[in-house]
């Protein structure tokens, strides 16, 4: 890790998991912290705990909460991180009308991302998931108003859905800022408060023992998104564990399905995202 005194991170999800080891490292090397969350309280617990950090209260599930947060960043970032996710057990709906997976892990961010935008200095990482290459994203029916709903379907379309947009993103920020870039990440399979895939205790403890066995701690999970935040990358990288399928080790740059990479589904998925948020135009190429 570089030293990055001087440096701005607002990093989304950062009061535990893999959000509250990043901000962790970051700090001690030096960066002003901005933790954007949904508790308050905890976000404040967190910040005392760190240096120069401040917490903005923001609920990836409404919009407006979303808007209202990023009215409130004046100040210049080096690097926004969204990490923040979701990972619900059966069908919600968020308070404007879209599949809570999609809410959180999506359209919350991609409106976040693109309002604060201006601010940003030089990077923005997604942080996405191997999820996404068992996933597919129907734009017909993205929020399953008419086919079967199961976790694993929605959460992994919510992800590839972020490895889209991240895609999308990189290319039209290129276009229109060269100084800032997108980098994408994964953390493999870590210990986190989504690795509890069920509302069964005794099949989550079984998780459990699978994440202790083949999988990694935060502490770890969380290399894959610093590396993304720091390292001189190619725009566009997708950064994951090095060892046994991604599930563990260490940050290396690694592959992406070719629906991530699709460019005509991702003009499609930037259409869809941006009619439900209506803020892309901050990032609208050039003509």
């Amino acid at each position: 890790m570089p030293d990055l005194t001087g440096q701005t991170w607002l990093v989304t999800g950062s009061t535990n998991g893999l959000g509250l080891e990043t901000v962790r490292v970051a700090s001690s090397r030096g960066a002003r912290i901005i933790l954007a969350v949904r508790n308050e309280a905890l976000g404040q617990k967190v910040a005392s705990q760190l240096g120069d950090a401040d917490v903005l209260r923001v609920d990836f599930s409404s919009q407006a909460s979303v808007q209202s947060a990023a009215n409130q960043v004046t100040e210049q970032v080096d690097v926004l991180i969204n990490n923040a996710g979701a990972a619900t057990n059966s069908r919600q709906v968020s308070e404007d009308g879209f599949e809570m997976n999609l809410a959180v892990n999506l359209f919350g961010p991609f409106r976040f991302t693109n309002l604060v935008l201006p601010r940003v200095k030089r990077r923005v990482v997604v942080v996405g998931s191997m999820a996404h290459k068992q996933a597919t994203f129907d734009l017909d029916d993205p929020h399953f108003e008419r086919r079967k709903w199961t976790k694993p379907a929605a959460y992994g379309q919510s992800k590839l859905g972020d490895m889209i947009w991240g895609a999308e993103l990189s290319r039209r920020i290129h276009a229109l800022r060269p100084g800032v870039d997108v980098q994408l990440s994964h953390p493999g399979w870590a210990a986190t408060s989504l690795t509890n895939p069920t509302p069964s205790k005794a099949l989550n403890r079984l998780f459990d023992v699978g994440v202790a066995m083949l999988g990694q701690p935060p502490t770890k999970g969380a290399l894959t998104t610093l590396y993304a935040a720091t390292e001189v990358l190619p725009n566009n990288s997708y950064i994951g564990p090095d060892r046994l399928y991604e599930f563990r080790g260490h940050p290396k740059p690694v592959g992406r399905t070719k629906e991530a990479s699709d460019p005509r589904l991702a003009a499609h998925l930037w259409d869809l995202v941006d009619h439900a948020t209506s803020t892309a135009d901050v990032v609208e190429t050039k003509p």
